[in-house]
């Protein structure tokens, strides 16, 4: 099992996805993309911010291949998925928004570590997303 270092770790990270970047980045870059939520005031200032604060958390939390260092953990579910999302092309197209490199890096590792079956499952946001390249 995890020790304490590594479950406070997770737990940060966590509370860094919800109280800082989903809140916030993700719902100025993604949601304005997928109809969810109106685009900021200024979408490349919203960009800007998107992706120092993921340079901060990438800094901060992905010494390894993932959150947890080379396995996926409950940390890596949440903000790997969110990351994934921002990967797509509708989103740099719609927004001109793209991930820094480590962040895409990441996607990579978060999506190809995942099972047969959770990569499957990921075909219908995928299928969705695609319906705004057009």
């Amino acid at each position: 099992g995890l020790d304490i270092k590594e479950q406070s770790n997770t737990d940060w990270a966590l509370d860094w996805a919800a109280n800082t970047f989903l809140s916030k980045h993700y719902a100025n870059t993604w949601y304005p993309v997928a109809g969810f939520g109106a685009a900021p005031a200024n979408q490349e200032d919203a960009n800007k911010a998107c992706v120092e604060s993921l340079e901060v958390f990438a800094k901060k939390f992905l010494a390894g291949k993932f959150i947890g260092g080379n396995t996926l953990n409950i940390a890596d579910y949440k903000i790997g998925s969110a990351v994934w999302y921002l990967e797509h092309p509708a989103i740099e197209k719609n927004n001109k928004y793209k991930n820094p490199q480590r962040i895409s890096q990441y996607a990579k590792d978060f999506y190809a570590a995942l099972s047969p079956e959770s990569q499957k499952f990921l075909e219908g946001p995928k299928g969705f997303l695609d319906t705004k390249l057009k």
